[in-house]
């Protein structure tokens, strides 16, 4: 159910909704409605919620805390919000408006009031419903897959059910882009393949080894989560017809096994090293591991090879069906290996267009026997399993500090330090506390430039000075220039952690 189907809802369309902000992003799906009046929420949200909200607190808030609920709930991938005018808030307040509208933030007016119990109720009835409906339909599809691979049958058989069941055409492309099948809808036309690509992809991985690529090529009224769901039903079944037909080589498994060494911390150098010579990767040339992990599909982890590709020999291995980890051989001397690697960084930022998709790339260290430390630190750098999942690129040089102080040995002097370091800090409400401690992280990581931090913050400079002197005068001072700065600092980035 998209942001425009529910506001359209019988429950929701008697409040008379109207977008202020964020046109463009009504079509994202929603995955639950929720309400609440606490301007921190966005930590406690998981990404696809539409928010309903009276807007009481809102109507008390400053600009600064409306610019901060605005950017929170977008970066937490929240679908929209939708607020309640006409009681205490008389109108939405324009500092969040053009926060809103600066980021595509989906931003709604609720001009009369609804019971928001009742349209949560029904609405998130109705979404629970349609999940029910798709998980009963993917169990269908694989009970149908698999009696065809039972009864013999190869890639082109299990392709041809898997598009009776989502009425979409599919293509299974090997590793280097080449067709090894297609399969149209009965009645429909044979399957054109559009030169832009496109379509929904997934990876398959035969034992780590990447080796081809499902993409399905749904209509325009397809419903794209079932289409998901069934694609991912799909690859399991096309992974064993594929391991029949078109097993990988003893050079794709041999780059899978070097990952893997690398992967599990190995103590048998001498064993990469050979490895790495079997694919060309030279013993004594900078090497960089990047690890990544997709949310939700396996699509999102399409075309990344070929990122790696561009910026040195790679070796990929897939532990999972929404995992990747990956080596890169650079092609530069050791002198020229630092400049590189930033290249490699912006060119992965450039592909990880999926707020659901977090990548992590380690230090560039200085031969092959060092795979291990580099994708050490990078796995490091990935979400937790449990926690909650942040996208985008992370350099685990830059996080050094807190890959060391989260370490399960440091882990009880780490927290001693953000009691030490941040005291009187950690005692206020939670709404003042998180903003203090933001303005403070912002203001230390930009090396004390209090222009820059306004910027990185939206504020104006004389927010942004009072905020810093209600920080100083519970921390006693301020820090700047000071011996105090360095454990303070690292306090801070710890506790930006969770600790």
């Amino acid at each position: 159910m998209t942001v425009s189907r529910v506001l359209a809802h019988p429950s929701l369309a008697p409040a008379r909704p109207r977008v202020l902000t964020g046109s463009e992003g009504l079509e994202r799906a929603v995955r639950w409605i929720h309400s609440s009046e606490v301007l921190a929420i966005a930590p406690l949200l998981r990404g696809g919620e539409l928010l309903l909200t009276g807007g009481t607190t809102l109507a008390h808030a400053s600009e600064d805390q409306l610019r901060s609920y605005a950017r929170s709930l977008a970066e937490r991938a929240v679908a929209g919000v939708a607020i309640e005018t006409g009681g205490e808030l008389s109108a939405v307040p324009p500092a969040l408006l053009a926060e809103a509208s600066a980021l595509g933030f989906p931003v709604v007016e609720l001009r009369r009031v609804v019971p928001f119990v009742e349209v949560a109720e029904v609405i998130n009835a109705s979404l629970v419903d349609d999940s029910v409906v798709r998980l009963r339909s993917a169990g269908v599809l694989s009970h149908a897959m698999s009696g065809s691979l039972a009864d013999g049958g190869g890639v082109q058989e299990v392709l041809d059910t898997l598009v009776r069941h989502v009425a979409a055409g599919a293509a299974l492309f090997d590793a280097v882009g080449r067709v090894i099948a297609t399969s149209s809808p009965e009645g429909r036309p044979e399957l054109e393949l559009p030169d832009s690509g496109g379509g929904l992809a997934a990876p398959l991985a035969i034992r780590g080894v990447p080796t081809a690529t499902l993409v399905l090529y749904p209509d325009a009224e397809a419903d794209v989560a079932l289409l998901e769901l069934a694609q991912d039903r799909a690859v399991e079944a096309l992974q064993l017809a594929l391991l029949r037909t078109r097993p990988p080589g003893a050079r794709e498994l041999a780059a899978s096994e070097l990952v893997r060494l690398a992967a599990g911390g190995s103590a048998q150098p001498q064993r990469i090293r050979r490895l790495g010579a079997s694919l060309g990767f030279p013993p004594d040339a900078p090497v960089v591991a990047v690890a990544v992990r997709a949310a939700r599909t396996p699509a999102a982890l399409r075309g990344l090879d070929a990122v790696l590709a561009l910026h040195g020999r790679a070796a990929v291995d897939m532990p999972s069906p929404l995992a990747v980890h990956a080596l890169v051989s650079l092609r530069a001397p050791h002198r020229a290996a630092s400049g590189v690697r930033p290249r490699l960084i912006a060119a992965l930022r450039e592909w990880c267009a999926d707020d659901r998709t977090a990548v992590a790339v380690g230090p560039a260290l200085p031969e092959l026997a060092d795979a291990a430390a580099s994708l050490r630190a990078a796995t490091e750098c990935l979400p937790r399993p449990g926690g909650a999942f942040a996208g985008g690129v992370a350099d685990a040089t830059e996080r050094g500090v807190e890959r060391l102080l989260l370490d399960d040995a440091f882990r009880t002097p780490a927290e001693q330090l953000v009691r030490e370091q941040l005291g009187l800090l950690l005692t206020l409400r939670d709404e003042e506390r998180d903003v203090l401690l933001t303005t403070l992280s912002a203001y230390f990581d930009s090396g004390f430039n209090k222009t820059r931090t306004a910027a990185d913050l939206h504020l104006q400079r004389q927010s942004l000075y009072a905020r810093l002197q209600r920080a100083f005068d519970l921390l006693g001072g301020d820090p700047t220039g000071t011996p105090r700065a360095l454990p303070l600092h690292l306090a801070l980035r710890v506790w930006r952690e969770g600790v």
